[in-house]
């Protein structure tokens, strides 16, 4: 058994860390500013002053990341953040692909807690709580959006990636319909719950998959 837990703790170390990381670092500094007025070269130049490989053409910045990759980004406008992220240049003909599209994932928002006591109640039949063990928390949070979804409600996940020493922890809030833009948090191991810090946190987006985008290394947890 020892010999078993060793080579499975080797395997671990050596396990690699998503590439995706300086594309994610790149994404949430365009998501810290807004600039209406930005031009390409505005764009070049601010993030030359941040450490980044940028080089303006007519229409977009190309960023070469130290790994030799490229990326593309567009100014926005009036949109969220500063420019629009894509994988291939939106000079060609095929056309880019965009990375997120915007306001995939909220930062730092705050979400109105429900007070509606039959939603509330109804909300906590549908579960059996824990639904997952302490500590997964990640899969947890994804059958509980298939749950309530199945049903018919809108679920949002919220991320901190401060909590659980530094893991992060994912929870979701589901909005009550009777009284839209007003919500309730669920917690995959506590269930209902109502204290005022789970209706607010750093990332907040309503697709799984964009938590890739803010955590890169949660599938190594």
């Amino acid at each position: 058994m020892k010999a078993a837990a060793i080579l499975v703790l080797i395997f671990l170390l050596f396990l690699p860390v998503s590439d995706g990381g300086e594309e994610n670092d790149l994404w949430l500094l365009l998501s810290s500013y807004e600039d209406i007025g930005i031009t390409v070269d505005d764009l070049a130049f601010f993030l030359a002053t941040h450490g980044y490989d940028a080089t303006p053409s007519r229409d977009y910045v190309t960023v070469r990341f130290q790994s030799q990759k490229e990326v593309y980004l567009t100014p926005n406008g009036g949109a969220a953040r500063l420019a629009d992220f894509w994988m291939d240049p939106p000079e060609k003909d095929a056309g880019p692909t965009k990375v997120l599209p915007s306001n995939a994932i909220q930062l730092n928002r705050t979400y109105s807690r429900t007070k509606d006591k039959e939603f509330i109640n109804t909300a906590s039949r549908y579960v059996i709580f824990p639904v997952t063990p302490l500590g997964m928390c990640y899969d947890g949070s994804q059958k509980l959006d298939e749950i309530y979804r199945s049903f018919g409600y809108n679920v949002t996940y919220l991320f901190d990636p401060a909590q659980y020493q530094n893991q992060g922890h994912l929870w979701v809030v589901v909005e009550d319909p009777s009284v839209p833009n007003t919500w309730l948090a669920v917690d995959s191991y506590y269930g209902i719950v109502e204290e005022e810090g789970y209706y607010k946190a750093p990332y907040s987006f309503t697709d799984f998959k964009y938590l890739d985008s803010v955590n890169p290394e949660w599938r190594l947890i």
